[in-house]
Order: structure tokens, then sequence, then C-alpha cells
């Protein structure tokens, strides 16, 4: 019994081989049979691969590798900042990067403008003996929207996270030079750009001890007019010092009219003037009073007789001042060191070339793809000629 089990499972391993191989044999044969089918849609498709290599126009690439550096998140200086008892609004740093500025609209705009690449990127609508467009009635030529847009198609940027190196690839059809002249100029046009609108936490800084630089010099070098004035004898009072030109200028006009004043009041006092002449004085040196008291209403002065007093508070004021100014000197310089080493920039590891060979149309690819999908879409069209035929048959067999 236990035999004839053996036997039959024998039969049916052997049924089942002999039946896979009957199946690769009609196959094989089917193939042989509609050879011509597979062999001309092969054919067909090859023919098309190759038209293909010659009709389409040649694509030239030019690749350039960025290093972006500098731009650092946090530094030493911002937490200083932190710690100081001034504001300063909007002190973040800033969110612009390389990768940023290569993929943006602005940057191939001012690439569009500097190269005239218009009338290139919509060579239909450009007629070159005129040297204008070619438009319907109700069209408008291209803008540098339309130019931007197309020039993004021409330009690739890739980014390695790992390393942080930035990869740029400009194409461009039938002018190798002029891909090479776009990814030049696209250095070129980064580097303005980031320079524009770059605008980090040193900057702002610098920015602002500038301001504050500017307001210090003015305050000494009007400090040492005063002192100058008031050492000549020009000032005989000291104006308290808000620092602009209006009390300075009163200060001067108040220390002639009082010169002035002293001088008629000597002459009052002489008994030999005539009744008419002291009358004439005297409406002059009323004159003269009414002009002082207009003149401390607009100014606030301190009235110390002391001469020795004004000049020790003014070398003292001059002193302050002079190492306040020393100090925002030496800051400012360290903000500009400060603001070179956060300042975004990259640099060039492999500079753009001219492109010897064309990078598309890839002929070896189009054809190996073109014969291999030709192959597999004869293998099918035997397989279904064949299908269609058996059907046709069965169907004339059963009529008959």
């Amino acid at each position: 019994m236990e035999n004839k089990k053996k036997d039959e499972n024998l039969y049916q391993q052997t049924y089942y081989i002999e039946d896979d191989e009957i199946d690769l044999y009609e196959l094989y044969l089917t193939l042989k049979r509609r050879k011509k089918i597979v062999w001309g849609i092969t054919g067909l498709f090859t023919l098309i691969a190759l038209i293909l290599c010659f009709i389409l126009p040649k694509t030239y690439r030019t690749e350039v590798t960025l290093m972006p550096l500098g731009g650092e998140s946090k530094s030493g200086l911002s937490s200083f900042l932190s710690s100081l008892p001034i504001s300063l609004p909007g002190m973040t740093q800033s969110g612009i990067t390389v990768e940023s500025i290569l993929k943006s609209r602005i940057l191939k705009e001012q690439i569009i403008e500097d190269l005239d690449l218009l009338p290139l990127l919509f060579p239909d609508k450009w007629d070159n003996k005129t040297k204008t467009w070619k438009l319907d009635k109700d069209e408008k030529p291209p803008t540098l929207v339309d130019g931007a847009k197309a020039l993004d198609d021409l330009i690739s940027v890739s980014t390695d996270r790992k390393t942080g190196v930035i990869t740029v690839d400009v194409d461009f059809k039938k002018n190798p030079e002029m891909a090479y002249k776009i990814a030049k100029d696209l250095l070129n046009a980064t580097k303005r750009i980031l320079e524009e609108k770059t605008f980090t936490v040193s900057k702002k800084y610098r920015e602002y001890l500038g301001k504050q630089l500017q307001e210090v010099k003015q305050r000494l070098e009007k400090l040492q007019k005063i002192y100058a004035e008031f050492t000549q004898g020009k000032l005989r009072e000291i104006p308290l010092l808000s620092f602009d030109d209006n009390t300075i200028n009163n200060g001067k006009k108040e220390g002639k009219l009082i010169a002035e004043r002293e001088k008629i009041k000597a002459v009052l006092e002489r008994q030999d003037l005539s009744p008419q002449d002291r009358r004439k004085l005297q409406e002059k040196l009323n004159e003269i009073e009414m002009k002082i008291k207009k003149l401390k209403s607009t100014s606030t002065f301190v009235s110390v007789p002391n001469y020795q007093f004004n000049l020790m508070r003014l070398k003292t004021e001059l002193a302050i001042t002079q190492g306040l100014y020393q100090s925002l000197v030496q800051e400012y310089e360290l903000a500009k060191a400060q603001e070179m080493k956060d300042q975004i920039a990259f640099q060039v590891i492999d500079p753009p070339y001219i492109p010897e060979k064309p990078y598309k149309p890839k002929k070896a690819l189009i054809i190996s793809v073109g014969v291999i999908s030709g192959l597999f879409m004869g293998i099918f069209a035997a397989f279904f000629k064949e299908w269609l035929d058996n059907v046709k048959e069965m169907h004339k067999s059963e009529e008959t």
C-alpha cells in the first residue's frame, strides 16, 4: 500500500516537471514563430531612440561646489549684549543662508539683468534681426519674473547635510560658454546679495556703537571749543553742556554783549558827557540789557564768577568725555572684528568651467532603454498575437 502511494507521488512530480518543461518549450516555440514581431518592434524602438539622440538639442552642464562660512548661531558678543543695560530691539540672528540665496528669485533676476538672458531664455519670441519681441496683439513681453521661472529650471541646488557642501548645477542648451557665464555670475550675485541682506547681531551692535560714537565725538568737539573760547576770554559764563550749536552761539553773543555793556558803563561814569550823548548811551545800555535777558531765557548758564572753578569743571568734563570716546572707539573696533567673524559668506571649492562634452542627451542610456523597451513590447505583442490566434481557432472549431 505504501509503495503504491510512493509511486503515485513520484508520478505526480514527474508529471509536473514534464508539464513545466512543456510550458517553457511552448513559450520558446511561440517566440520563435513570432520572432518577426519581436524583432520588428525591438528594431522600431531602437530606431526611435537613435532618432531622438540626433534630434534632441545638446545640453551642457557646469558644476560649482561651495562651502558656507560664518553665520554662527551663537556668539560671545550676543551673550555679552544681553547683559548690557541698554535696549537694542530686534537683536536676533539673521535667518539668511547661502542655500536660501541660491534658491531665491532675486538672485535669478540679477543674473538675467547682468547677462541680458531674456532673449536667450525665450528664443521663440525674440527676433534677432530687429532686436524686438515677436508678440501677438494682446501678448506682453516676458518679464524678469518669467525669466526667473525659466532660469530656475536650468539651475539645481543640492546640499550634503553631513558635510554642508553645496553643489550647484547649471544647464544650458547649445551654448557651453553661456552655462559657464551663468555659473560665474551666480557666484558674484550671491556675494552681493549676502552683503546687502545679511543683518547679524554684530552688525546691529556695530551700527549702534557708531551712532553713540558720533554723538560723543560731537560732544567732545563742542567741549573743546567751549574750553578754548573760555580760556581766551570770549566766554565769561559757561553754559550747561546741552551740546547744541544754539547754546554755544548764545554764549558767544552774551559774552560780547557783556563786554560792550561794561564799556558803556565806564563811559557813562565820565562827567564831561553832554546830556544828549548820555541819553543815547543809556538807551544803548538798556537795549544791551534786554538782549542779555533774552539770551539767558533761551540758554541755561552756570553763573560762577570764579575762573578757576569754571576751568576745573571744563577740564573734568573734557577728561570724562575723552575717556568715554576712547572706550567707544575700542568697542567699535571689536564690533567690526566680530561682524567680520559672523558675516555669512562662502568659499568656492570647485569653480565653474566651460564644459567640452554635452551633458544631455545621454545617447548610450537612450539607446539601451529603447532596445530593452522594444524587446519587452515585442515579447508582449508576440504572446498577445498567439493568444488572439488561438481564440479565433477555438471559435472556428466550435462553429463547425
